[in-house]
């Protein structure tokens, strides 16, 4: 557990500088500075760090490794993997053959889009929290589901350009997400949803669709049969506590809940053109703890593309208050992500990251 917060707080530190520095080249180098030790630590992982290594990471590589030409990589992964994860895989193993390189090299390339999708609000709002809250919601799942973190990476930053309404680059910058996963193309929606939200600008409707999005989500669980277990009435429900299912995914809802109630409860201070969709996306962070019930399997991961913009809400909201109360919303927004951070992924395990393992790190050391 020491060592991600570690590298945490070491690549939010660079990232800080680098965010606060109005030299390009400085601040870039910062940038790179700041991707080295995540990018570094997901490289010298064992292959039991994160559970898509084994699925399909670890053996894509090695085979594409074996290829002479892209042209010649076997026809099972020309068909299960996408274009730009293949590419990437085949121009690293270009120069060497161990896939611990591509893993790091992968992290860099996702980092690289986070960073530069929060550089772009700089100058609004503290940007090296929001790298924070990046790090204790999405780091670890990236280490399993490496494609489609890589994706979600780089719709980030095409969110950026919808933001500054840029249809091209937008719709550039997604069918370039899609060569990393297939699921993207969900993506293309953003931007006519940025700007339809930003012209009804209802926050009633805001309000209930996360009245609609609850009560659903509550029937769904039986939330009645989890309150009686809790008195002790019926033992028979208790595993909706204990479950890395039923009771995950109840406990992940109600941890998500204190961002969207301050976000909503300060709406006429915060509910702006601009914030709309950040609105949006913390309802739909919300909602999508209980996508695998509601909809099924692939729900929740398809959703995460409408709710990474979420790690906005927490910087934005600081930097609309004074200085007293920034430093106490920040500091219990952030025990806030490190309590979910620490219950999902090293108490329940979520995507196999803890304990994390190295043997090259331990030959270093």
């Amino acid at each position: 557990m020491l060592i991600y917060i570690i590298i945490f707080a070491l690549s939010t530190l660079f990232f800080y500088k680098a965010s606060r520095i109005s030299d390009t080249k400085q601040r870039w180098l910062l940038v790179l500075l700041a991707i080295l030790p995540v990018a570094l630590i997901a490289g010298v992982r064992d292959d039991c760090i994160g559970t898509d290594v084994l699925v399909y990471g670890k053996d894509c590589f090695l085979d594409v490794y074996q290829s002479r030409w892209y042209s010649e990589i076997d026809l099972v992964w020309m068909i299960r993997m996408e274009p730009g994860y293949l590419l990437l895989n085949y121009v690293v193993s270009r120069f060497t053959g161990s896939y611990n390189v591509f893993f790091g090299v992968l992290m860099a390339v996702q980092m690289f889009f986070v960073m530069k999708a929060l550089l772009v609000f700089r100058n609004r709002m503290p940007v090296w929290l929001a790298l924070l809250v990046y790090y204790f919601s999405y780091y670890n799942i990236s280490l399993n589901q490496m494609r489609q973190s890589a994706a979600c990476a780089i719709v980030l930053f095409a969110c950026t350009y919808a933001y500054k309404r840029k249809l091209l680059p937008f719709l550039i910058v997604v069918a370039f997400a899609c060569t990393f996963h297939i699921s993207a193309f969900v993506a293309f929606a953003i931007y006519p949803l940025f700007i339809f939200l930003r012209r009804t600008q209802s926050y009633k409707m805001m309000w209930s669709m996360v009245i609609m999005g609850i009560v659903m989500a509550l029937l769904v669980q039986k939330s009645v049969d989890v309150v009686l277990a809790t008195m002790g009435l019926n033992a028979d429900y208790a595993h909706y506590f204990k479950d890395s299912t039923h009771g995950f995914f109840i406990t992940k809802f109600l941890i998500t809940l204190p961002m969207p109630i301050i976000f909503f409860c300060y709406r006429k201070r915060f509910f702006r053109k601009e914030t709309i969709y950040l609105a949006f996306s913390l309802i739909v962070m919300v909602v999508a703890t209980q996508a695998r019930e509601l909809i099924g399997n692939d729900a929740e991961r398809i959703m995460n593309y409408f709710v990474i913009t979420q790690i906005f809400a927490l910087p934005f909201v600081c930097a609309h208050l004074n200085k007293t109360w920034q430093k106490v919303v920040g500091t219990l927004g952030m025990c806030f992500y490190v309590a979910y951070w620490y219950y999902m992924f090293i108490y329940n395990g979520y995507h196999d990251t803890f304990p994390y393992t190295s043997i090259i790190l331990k030959q270093w050391l």
